[in-house]
């Protein structure tokens, strides 16, 4: 402990992080909601380029559902190629996350910026039917957390809005149970596959030539093959990773694993932090016992005192919830002459849900 003049020990600081972040030429080319000036175009964008081209052609909308893995670029590129579109062909956008706004009643708010509750919905619908009374891209994403479909029948019987929806979900629309809107959605389904290593070597490249001053391209090639071998082609761990390494500016092979790791560890705990507690406990007894009728048995019989007795129903609805968020996949299993569902854990290192619980204790 010494005592320091504040404004000394300030600057002192500065110098010495601007020493230790000389290699990083600019910062925001890693934050996540960055969008890039150029954009790897994918051979699945064809497809979605080509409906909304003969949307502008023809005024006739031609809706699309994109399903992606985590990280596999469904955000950026439908935002990207719709910001095209606003600047080449005048055609507005709007972007709505429906895990952040899961009611047809909140996107609508949202996008007309109604907030107040004394506007009643007919208000609402009038000022949205305006907005969208000409050509418009509507992106949903995360569409898997709907509570209704209100917003997509209203979309594609009132409006000539074209559609974008964005899911990880490759049933979800296989298991919407409302025809109608199926009657009036009939959307081309477009699958982003996982990027390849070389693809993913093109996308850190562009990321490494406008962020970095230096870097080393032999480690940006194993640093890709590593991203698609371990961490699913999660772009997101990889940009992560990235930057990480290009603070050290150090680029050996065992930097490139260790910044991995920890790329991992920021990118995927982002999410286990703002799962609730039970959600959280449940996700661990699923890494447990995957089988999942058993991990319920487990859960309702547990001392803690949030899973104590807990019904099925609120079990089965937290493990719909982690499926949407991407951390486990439910598998139908036949065991004898039954079936039972069994969760397959999608994390690349399921340690880091035993770490998030011994902070919380």
């Amino acid at each position: 402990m010494s005592m320091k003049d504040p404004i000394s020990f300030v600057e002192e600081k500065v110098k010495e992080r601007a020493k230790e972040t000389s290699n990083i030429k600019s910062a925001i080319i890693f934050d996540m909601d960055f969008k890039p000036p150029r954009i790897l175009i994918r051979s699945e964008l064809n497809k979605v380029t080509n409906d909304l081209a003969d949307y502008v052609n023809l005024n006739l909308p031609r809706h699309i559902i994109i399903y992606g893995s985590k990280g596999s670029g469904k955000t950026l590129s439908a935002l990207t190629i719709a910001s095209a579109f606003r600047e080449s062909k005048s055609i507005p956008y709007f972007y709505v996350n429906a895990r952040e706004n899961p009611t047809s009643i909140k996107i609508y708010r949202k996008l007309t910026r109604i907030d107040s509750r004394g506007h009643d919905i007919d208000e609402v619908k009038s000022r949205f039917d305006s907005m969208l009374s000409g050509k418009s891209i509507v992106i949903l994403d995360e569409v898997d957390f709907l509570q209704d479909y209100d917003i997509l029948y209203h979309l594609t019987r009132h409006t000539r809005a074209n559609l974008i929806l964005l899911t990880q979900k490759v049933y979800w629309y296989k298991d919407m149970n409302d025809e109608s809107v199926k009657s009036s959605l009939q959307p081309d389904h477009i699958v982003f596959h996982e990027y390849s290593s070389d693809e993913i070597r093109e996308i850190l490249k562009m990321r490494a030539d406008e962020g970095l001053n230096k870097y080393d391209k032999e480690s940006l090639g194993l640093l890709s093959a590593m991203l698609v071998r371990d961490y699913r082609s999660d772009a997101r761990i990889g940009i992560k990773a990235l930057e990480i390494i290009g603070r050290l500016n150090e680029w050996d092979d065992d930097s490139v694993r260790t910044a991995l790791k920890q790329a991992y560890v920021e990118v995927e705990g982002e999410t286990l932090k703002n799962l609730g507690d039970r959600d959280l406990l449940i996700l661990a007894a699923l890494i447990k016992n995957q089988d999942t009728n058993r991990a319920y048995s487990e859960v309702s019989a547990s001392g803690n005192m949030l899973l104590r007795g807990v019904s099925k129903s609120t079990f089965f609805q937290s493990v719909n919830y982690l499926q949407n968020l991407g951390l486990i996949t439910l598998i139908k299993k036949k065991i004898g002459r039954y079936y039972t569902m069994e969760s397959q854990i999608l994390l690349s290192d399921a340690s880091i849900v035993s770490g998030e619980l011994k902070k919380r204790t």
